[in-house]
């Protein structure tokens, strides 16, 4: 019997429901806000008076105890005002989308008749029968009816949701108030619900899943956040809504959370809008382990619950808090409490642990089967005929399930043709049967593809005489089914597949589905248009000349999109710029036209200006440490923080602790061992190096508070030299690791020990000033590019903590190049990206371009001495003289051969080159920086650009206090001679010759 599992027993001593919990709030906490949407807050006294209000129209227009009243709605305040009321009255609510077809809507109505259904007000007039009108205009002050309430009893339907039907009808799934009660009671229990939670409504409310979000916080005095519905998923602005309410507790669907998990990744910025969750329930579809773990390393200390339960039960039933050792599988976990489940054989009989079998649920979520439909109610539900199980009933859920090893309970897949998309359940008969009915069709068919993110994708398969146009067929399945229920992709074909019994060949669907590519193949000669076009060509299958949606683009394929875009350009493009401009054409016009989705200097400078002032609380304590036995080393794995560790494990003594992104601390090792071989660099001293795995871009860097303060307990120093660099992002881009990242920092620095704080930082955020001192920035930013401005934003907060007592010393550097002895240069450098490509293309284009030449090696011994001495202060680390960029052009031509070109013909080769090629990374970047060299651009033009491309601002500044300390050191600042760029040369020539090399192997 080890497959029957009976959840813990939960005493309710009481027959409250909902409604009961929820007067109970209203009568302790009236004036507390009760439901927040689009600015807009009810208190829970105005939502009580609007409910009793509705009721009591209710009550007037015939509805009766049991009848089901559907609301007819999109979004909004109106929906938790429906549902109150129509309880109210002992009457079950059925929640329906306004935006669902007219020939939907008709269909669920027709077929239940009620006495009234509930509409926004102004809207309804098409709707068959009866409407009622829900007014949020209540009077201020006014007071509910009297004696409006017939308050239900436990075992009274509370509501009914439609989910797919098999033969082309929607089928009602009924539910119980005692359901929902014991759902609610167990969620108390398990998260602790106080007044001050924030719940997101994200489900939309034709999920069940959206009954707990917007109930349940109303029977502990807590707030809901009901957002705005547009018909398409926006993750960015779920996140900003988070953020901007203080959401402590919502739910995702697998499909959404995973995508929001991507972005998240390519955002990091966007971490820290979601640092008041606290819970995260998912459910609706199997979860996948690598996106949580993900989720979890981001935000530890969001608890994440894995919850199963079909819509015929309340809501949910089974739970799972997701551990660290959920790294393959992750289980759906155990029932909650007053509820059970078996595993089942063919003979309905418990299987042994560790056998799959059919999954059956019971207790108190069982609900009343569907609504006037006693032949499907009887073949799911059954009388329970397990001795084992303390339920009357049992649902046949069409899963199948295992018990683990572990004891817990994990998902196997389904028993029918019924399928998960995007969390909605779907049955591939309601898809068909809509399908058949667009005119010029002999046959179709549906099926289930996954796609290249590994998302559930509906495709339709139609046969007939003539070519049939997919938008045709599209637009005649959205005026029948739901969005979610459209498929993504219609594919005509000369005749369904068949195996060999001769039945339809679903597998062979789904393979021709996932195949199945329509590619744009327009000329262009713009680097914007090509990498719109090689996203376009892998996201969007109807091709490249229509409308992203209408060609079956949905929401999260969106997200991907946009982001894919995002990391090729450096553009910060959302969903809502695509709905804007949703044809490459369009995209690519609205991303040439400047910047988008919500890129604004003047905005960036207030923000940058505003995250300028330190915390009050970050203050150091004592003397600070004087030793430098124990380091603390930010951005361990870049150019500059590899060299930065090489030279602190040769000069000192001390044990570095680095902080690096990784999934655990042996591949953060082999990070900096590779980082340091990459750099031609001696790794031989690594049994000194303490990897930190964690992120610049976090609270306490994803650090557990325990970890947190045992690093801070052992560091006597801190070196912070990790920061995002793009010169292409904005400050909103930067912001999160180079500005927050630095309080945090600074933080740590403050925390328990006095810790001497060495902070790498740019000559960039300083206008050029011949003989700038080496001194604190100034109290206005002078920058206005995103990075150069969050160095400023981070400079002002070490100011201050210097201020307060903090021992600090500042690095601002130039150009930072090749090391003087290795000539090995950072790869992601402007200046290589140059170099590399001009090597390619067996050219070197002639330029104004002056630039500083400090060898990495420089900066090494800068900060490093500055770290043995205890330095303090400002220091600035440039060269005395810029060089030509034709002059370090000038070497590589000599040793490759390169062509001397104007500037105007490297770019068009370089354009042609990404059309022929394809365009990668590389290519991207630097097509990204470089001024567009397109024949409307006069060379004046052009040569002012290019000088624009390196900054000034360290032309002239004073080096002094820099040239003191390194005297102090015997050390001599060299210049960027012939012989440091021909070792910049004899670099790329190995590098040419270890690919040729490799290439005479492979051949």
């Amino acid at each position: 019997m080890s497959s029957m599992i009976v959840g813990p027993t939960l005493e309710h001593h009481d027959a409250h429901t909902v409604v009961d919990l929820f007067l109970r709030q209203v009568a302790q906490r009236p004036d507390a806000p009760a439901v927040s949407h689009l600015g807009r807050t009810l208190s829970y006294h105005e939502l009580d008076v609007l409910s009793a209000g509705l009721a009591a129209r209710l009550l007037d227009a015939g509805v009766e105890p049991g009848d089901l009243t559907p609301f007819v709605l999109s979004t909004g305040l109106e929906i938790p005002v429906a549902m109150l009321a129509t309880m109210r009255v002992r009457a079950a609510f059925v929640p329906m989308d306004a935006c669902w077809p007219a020939a939907r809507l008709d269909q669920v109505l027709t077929a239940m008749s009620p006495k009234v259904a509930l509409v926004r007000a102004g809207a309804g007039k098409s709707l068959p029968g009866a409407v009622l009108e829900i007014d949020l205009t209540a009077p201020a002050g006014a007071d509910r009816p009297a004696a409006v309430d017939r308050l239900p009893g436990l075992d009274d339907l509370i509501y009914g949701f439609y989910t797919s039907g098999s033969t082309g009808m929607p089928k009602c799934a009924l539910n119980l108030h005692r359901g929902v009660r014991n759902r609610f009671a167990y969620m108390s229990h398990r998260f602790g619900a106080t007044p001050d939670d924030v719940v997101l409504q994200n489900s939309p409310h034709v999920f069940d899943s959206s009954v707990w979000q917007m109930l349940w916080p109303l029977t502990k005095g807590a707030q809901v956040v009901i957002p705005d519905r547009s018909g398409v998923v926006d993750l960015q602005d779920v996140v900003s809504t988070i953020e901007r309410h203080g959401v402590t507790m919502t739910d995702f669907v697998p499909s959404v959370f995973n995508v929001l998990v991507e972005l998240l990744v390519a955002q990091p910025p966007m971490v820290r809008q979601l640092r008041s969750m606290r819970h995260l329930l998912i459910g609706g579809e199997e979860m996948l382990a690598d996106p949580v773990q993900t989720f979890r390393r981001l935000l530890p200390h969001v608890r994440i619950t894995n919850t199963y339960g079909p819509t015929e039960a309340s809501i949910g039933m089974v739970f799972h808090e997701v551990r660290d050792v959920d790294v393959e599988r992750i289980p759906i976990g155990l029932p909650i409490a007053n509820t059970c489940l078996a595993i089942l054989g063919a003979d309905l009989q418990p299987v042994e642990r560790g056998e799959v079998g059919d999954l059956w649920i019971g207790g108190e979520c069982i609900g009343a089967g569907y609504l006037d439909d006693p032949e499907r109610t009887n073949l799911a539900f059954a009388d329970n005929h397990l001795p084992g199980l303390p339920t009357g009933r049992l649902y046949r859920t069409g899963d199948r399930a295992v018990v683990g090893a572990d004891g817990l309970v994990g998902f196997r897949g389904r028993t029918d043709d019924q399928v998960k998309v995007n969390g909605m359940r779907v049955e591939i008969g309601e898809i068909e049967a809509a399908l058949r009915g667009c005119p010029g069709l002999t046959d179709a068919r549906a099926a289930v593809y996954v796609d290249p993110a590994g998302r559930n994708c509906l495709a339709g398969f139609v046969t007939g005489r003539n070519p049939i146009e997919a938008a045709t067929v599209l637009d005649h399945a959205r005026r029948s089914l739901p969005a979610g229920l459209v498929p993504s992709r219609i594919i005509q074909i000369e005749a369904m597949p068949l195996n060999q019994n001769g039945k339809l060949d679903r597998n062979q669907l789904a393979g021709l589905a996932a195949d199945y590519h329509h590619t744009a193949t327009a000329d262009v000669s713009d680097p914007i248009a090509i990498a719109v076009q090689t996203a376009w060509n892998r996201f969007v299958p109807g091709g490249p000349d229509g409308d992203f949606f209408a060609a079956g683009g949905d929401s999260l394929t969106a997200v991907r999109l946009t982001l894919q875009i995002n990391e090729r350009l450096g553009t910060s493009l959302t969903v809502q710029d695509l709905v804007a401009a949703p044809t490459i054409a369009a995209l690519t016009e609205r991303i040439s036209s400047g910047p988008v989705a919500g890129e604004d200097p003047e905005a960036d400078l207030l923000t940058a200006v505003a995250d300028a002032v330190l915390s009050g609380d970050v203050r150091p304590a004592g003397e600070p440490v004087t030793t430098c036995e124990q380091i603390f080393l930010t951005g361990a794995t870049g150019f500059i923080g590899t060299h930065l560790l090489h030279g602190l494990l040769r000069h000192t003594d001390g044990i570095v602790h680095c902080l690096v992104r990784a999934d655990d601390a042996s591949t953060a090792l082999d990070r900096i061992h590779d980082s340091l071989l990459f750099y031609h660099l001696d790794a031989t001293d690594l049994d000194r190096v303490v990897p930190v795995v964690g992120d610049l871009s976090l609270p306490r860097f994803g650090l557990g508070q325990e970890e947190w303060d045992r690093l801070a307990s052992v560091v006597d120093v801190v070196v912070h030299n990790g920061a995002m660099v793009n010169l292409v992002l904005g400050y909103r881009s930067h912001r999160a690791a180079n500005v927050l990242g630095t309080a945090e920092v600074l933080r740590l620095a403050t925390t328990g020990r006095h810790k001497a704080l060495h902070h790498i930082s740019s000559l960039s955020m300083l206008e050029a000033t011949p003989g700038r001192p080496e001194s604190a920035p100034t109290p206005l930013p002078p920058a206005t590019n995103g990075y150069s401005l969050s160095k400023w934003a981070a400079e002002r907060l070490v100011e201050q903590a210097a201020d307060r007592g903090l021992a600090v010393a500042a690095y601002r550097l130039g150009e930072v190049m090749p090391h003087s002895v290795t000539g090995v240069p950072s790869p992601k450098s402007l200046p290589d990206l140059i170099v590399r490509w001009n090597v390619r293309l067996g050219l070197a284009f002639r330029s104004p371009i002056v630039l500083d030449y400090t060898p990495i090696d420089q900066v090494t011994t800068l900060v490093t001495t500055g770290v043995r001495t205890g330095a303090r202060g400002w220091f600035h680390l440039a060269q005395a003289e810029p060089i030509r960029l034709d002059d370090l052009l000038a070497e590589f031509a000599v040793e490759f051969g390169l062509e001397s070109v104007p500037y105007r013909d490297f770019w068009l080769r370089l354009q042609d080159q990404a059309l022929s090629d394809g365009l990668d990374d590389d290519m991207a970047a630097l097509l990204a920086m470089l001024p567009a060299a397109r024949p409307d651009v006069p060379d004046q033009v052009l040569d002012e650009s290019l000088k624009d491309l390196f900054g000034e601002a360290g032309a002239g500044c004073s080096r002094s206090r820099s040239l003191s300390l390194l005297t102090e050191a015997g050390v001599r600042l060299a210049a960027a001679d012939a012989g440091v760029l021909r070792r910049y040369t004899a670099h790329y020539r190995r590098v040419r010759r270890a690919a040729l090399r490799s290439e005479h192997a492979v051949g």
